[in-house]
């Protein structure tokens, strides 16, 4: 294995993921870990933390060099942005799936909905989202979802479908951190829609229209 991915702009990311899988952890995915050592405790000492990781990550075979391989692929780099970072986006897909209905609605109590599920920012992206190009059929059939969801929920389920598709195909050891991460629910989806398909391509296409929406750091992992 080469060492000039060092030199990468996401290498930080990836040694991040490799040796600290705990650090976005979803607390209900630690089952057994000693009660005299509170979880909040353990995640606030990087120590600790990194002990955790490999506690949740036991009895696995672990090959750091083919999580560092998948980062040849421009796509599978979404896989090491900061979790906060790739919900986000996931929120963003799902009002730009149904961005038709969401511009339309009038019922205090339906954009409470969707501001719950969503949130804030995906409920005031919608109007926007209505006028880029919509989902194409394909992309739809490649998440499950012939007909476009009305529940906010199903909405948020589709984002996280869309962003699994658009990482593509990735090592199971990738797998197995991101489904550490919280909401566990969210990324179970999103994970569970990681393959390679035809559709991909333009599910990350869509991604990297909405990382256009606000420019961060590390939207030059994919130029």
């Amino acid at each position: 294995m080469s060492d000039e991915w060092l030199d990468a702009p996401w290498a930080k990311a990836v040694m991040c993921c490799i040796a600290d899988p705990a650090a976005d952890l979803d607390f209900t995915i630690a089952h057994g870990w000693p009660e005299w050592m509170p979880l909040d405790i353990a995640l606030a000492e990087p120590f600790t933390r990194i002990k955790l990781g490999r506690w949740l990550l036991r009895g696995q075979s672990d090959q750091p060099s083919a999580i560092i391989s998948a980062c040849a692929a421009r796509r599978s780099r979404l896989a090491f942005l900061p979790g906060q970072d790739a919900v986000r986006l996931m929120r963003l897909a799902g009002a730009w799936v149904g961005a038709s209905g969401l511009t339309g609605l009038i019922r205090t109590s339906d954009i409470a909905a969707v501001r719950a599920a969503l949130g804030e920012e995906a409920v005031a992206f919608a109007p926007q989202a209505a006028l880029l190009p919509r989902p194409t059929a394909a992309l739809m059939s490649a998440i499950g979802a012939c007909d476009i969801p009305t529940a906010p929920s199903a909405l948020l389920h589709c984002g996280a479908a869309i962003f699994g598709l658009a990482i593509g195909g990735i090592p199971q050891m990738l797998r197995t951190r991101l489904r550490l991460r919280r909401p566990a629910p969210l990324w179970a989806a999103a994970v569970d829609a990681c393959r390679d398909d035809s559709a991909g391509e333009d599910a990350f296409n869509a991604m990297r229209r909405l990382v256009r929406k606000r420019i961060p750091k590390w939207s030059h992992w994919f130029s």
